[in-house]
């Protein structure tokens, strides 16, 4: 497929796109919940009559490969076929009534209903690592579509034309399905001109954002100081810490490390709830555990990075962390390396250094992670208590290991979206149960998930009506 480039949106052409979801949110809110499945599950179909091309574009683009992208894309066309569902069902208006009570004493008691609107025209801003799941058609698109938002997505500039790709096939599915002209629609640019500017514009109701820290608390930032401030979705940076208890650690040692530096290393360590730090206890079962480590790192193989600017911001990150601590497994990156290719790396620090060093607590997006040696139990509670929030946290832990681990359970929970108990985190199941959150930083609203189907709560808001008749006006839509 031959190259071609996708200029930025000018000023007015975001003006442009904003109105006119704005013009069209009327008309698609008022659709059949059957008529929006319909939509969804037609660019659901494209999306599978296209799938090699998609793949092979999306690859050319971000180096994932192949079998993760097919397994990317399929992920995708499921979720639009579960939002289409919903669509279809509108169980997402959550509808709740309470009769009048008109003899109630001592004061009558009015009948209410309330049920759940949708906000308005969405701006969704998708990853670089999932140009399909959290990209132009992933749960964000689906699910706002799904409640009759319009959706303008920001298309991520190092997958440009993939972006470009799908947004051409959900346009053909607007036509194919009678939707509303501008009910999504896609805008590119590379300046950050153009991300501030849909943020900031009068006609956003909304924003989902899934970046780095960085980004997403300056758009937190904008988005809070409009004029009617809105409500701004980002999933962010995390840590995603790993608690390996002493009697897990001595009975499981060589299997944790193998399953560790696999997670660390999982398609160039660029997922979200990648572990980058684990944390153990000074016992019997360190020194054997680090050799393991070494050993698992030794197996492992240089990877492909998204792109050049993740490549250099990772060396940039790893090159901090080497001039502090020490390197346990790995080797440096070569900063002039064209190939963007990036070793596994693993580096360790004693616990009293990491409660001191904040800058440890930075993300580094890549295949890097910290192993924190604790000198006692205590320790051990003190950093658990002094972590900030992240997707995930998990605990590996014996019978053995019970009182600690009763004492480690309610503070890690505190602070994550996501508890996992003997496994570690990449890869994420959408599915009714699933959360994929947490607390500051790792996203803007701990009460919410970005994968899954209660996805959509990002996008309606509840109104109640109290004392309208039985019939007519009382129905709400």
């Amino acid at each position: 497929m031959p190259e071609k480039k996708h200029p930025d949106a000018s000023p007015h052409q975001i003006d442009e796109a904003m109105e006119s979801a704005w013009s069209c949110f009327p008309p698609f809110r008022k659709q059949p919940g059957k008529a929006r499945a319909m939509f969804l599950r037609d660019i659901a179909r494209r999306l599978e009559e296209n799938k090699d091309q998609l793949v092979l574009l999306a690859d050319t683009e971000t180096s994932l490969g192949h079998i993760r992208l097919q397994l990317e894309l399929k992920r995708t066309i499921s979720e639009l076929e579960l939002f289409a569902d919903l669509a279809k069902s509108e169980k997402w208006k959550e509808r709740k009534k309470e009769p009048s009570e008109p003899n109630r004493k001592p004061i009558p008691k009015p009948a209410m209903q309330t049920t759940n609107l949708p906000l308005g025209p969405v701006v969704v801003i998708g990853a670089c690592n999932f140009p399909f799941a959290i990209s132009v058609v992933g749960t964000d698109t689906a699910s706002a579509l799904a409640v009759g938002c319009p959706v303008v997505v920001k298309a991520h500039p190092e997958h440009a034309r993939t972006c470009q790709f799908l947004a051409d096939l959900v346009e053909q599915s607007l036509k194919e399905t009678g939707m509303p002209a501008k009910a999504f629609q896609l805008i590119h640019g590379k300046e950050h001109s153009i991300t501030r500017a849909l943020v900031e514009h009068p006609r956003t109701a909304c924003v989902a954002f899934t970046g780095s820290l960085e980004g997403g608390k300056a758009l937190n930032k904008l988005a809070c100081q409009r004029t009617s401030p809105i409500p701004f979705h980002a999933e962010m940076g995390s840590l995603n810490p790993v608690f390996v208890l002493p009697h897990a650690l001595e009975d499981n040692g060589e299997d944790l490390a193998k399953a560790f530096v696999a997670a660390v290393n999982l398609f160039s360590g660029q997922m979200c709830t990648k572990p980058g730090l684990l944390l153990l206890i000074e016992g019997p079962g360190v020194e054997p555990f680090l050799g393991w480590t070494r050993d698992a790192v030794s197996k492992t193989k240089n990877s492909r990075m998204l792109n050049q600017t993740v490549f250099k911001n990772f060396n940039s990150i790893t090159r901090d962390l080497a001039s502090s601590l020490n390197l346990v497994a790995g080797k440096k990156n070569d900063p002039n390396e064209n190939e963007r290719s990036a070793f596994c790396q693993i580096f360790e620090t004693k616990g009293r250094d990491f409660l001191k060093s904040f800058n440890l607590r930075t993300e580094a997006f890549g295949p890097a992670s910290i192993i924190v040696r604790c000198q006692d139990q205590d320790e051990f509670i003190e950093i658990a208590r002094s972590m900030e929030g992240s997707l995930t946290g998990t605990i590996h832990a014996q019978p053995e290991d019970n009182k600690l681990a009763t004492r480690l359970l309610p503070l890690i929970e505190s602070r994550v979206g996501r508890l996992l108990w003997d496994g570690f985190p990449p890869g994420v199941v959408p599915g009714i149960a699933t959360h994929h959150g947490g607390p500051w930083p790792a996203t803007t609203d701990s009460r919410h998930t970005s994968i899954g189907l209660f996805g959509y709560r990002r996008f309606v808001r509840p109104v109640c009506r109290q004392g309208f008749p039985s019939s007519g006006l009382a129905q709400a839509t």
